[in-house]
């Protein structure tokens, strides 16, 4: 799977005349950013020398175990991991970037939930908010293809990275219940 394969619906949907054709690419490709963003944290983890090819199971269940993970959760993971922030890969426009998109998610989750938004997106912006997370999945998926040889959307996340990595913070979670504590301290979102 690939950048292009994973968006391709997106673009079946976005070129159909169905009419909700906006809300739905604009919440699937938002499903698709907080997927890669997820792959990419898994694919860090599994680094970890203490990890096999058989301990993936293992590490499904944990983190599926946590409900309370969210998009900017892995982020913070993944940033925990790489021991800098994301946006000095990025780049400048990283912020806004981000910005954006868990504004996007918010408006995302109010339309799950049948809410109304108080932005009255039309058709045309839900695409073009479309086009931005699209944007946002790409340069993220190069920037960590470069960094750490993986871009959050070839299908198994659990491999081993070809490329020579210096990681951090392993002995954080180079165990199952090491691991448990480190989502469970560094990612779980704290219920308000």
């Amino acid at each position: 799977m690939s950048y292009e394969n994973e968006f391709g619906v997106i673009d079946l949907i976005i070129n159909s005349n169905f009419e909700t054709r906006g809300v739905d690419a604009f919440s699937l490709s938002l499903i698709k950013a907080e997927r890669q963003v997820r792959k990419l944290f898994t694919f860090l983890v599994f680094q970890n020398p203490a990890y096999k090819v058989g301990d993936s199971k293992m590490l499904k269940e944990v983190l599926a175990n946590n409900k309370h993970v969210y998009f900017r959760d892995f982020i913070n993971g993944i940033e925990l991991i790489i021991n800098h922030s994301i946006e000095n890969s990025y780049g400048s426009d990283y912020q806004e970037d981000l910005n954006k998109l868990l504004e996007f998610i918010e408006i995302r989750n109010k339309l799950f939930h049948g809410q109304l938004t108080n932005y009255n997106l039309t058709r045309e912006e839900l695409i073009s908010k479309t086009e931005e997370i699209k944007n946002w999945c790409y340069k993220l998926s190069i920037v960590m293809l470069r960094e750490i040889g993986y871009d959050g959307f070839e299908r198994n996340s659990f491999q081993k990275s070809k490329l020579i990595l210096i990681l951090h913070n392993f002995e954080h979670f180079d165990s199952v219940e090491k691991y448990k504590l480190f989502i469970k301290t560094n990612l779980v979102t704290k219920k308000k």
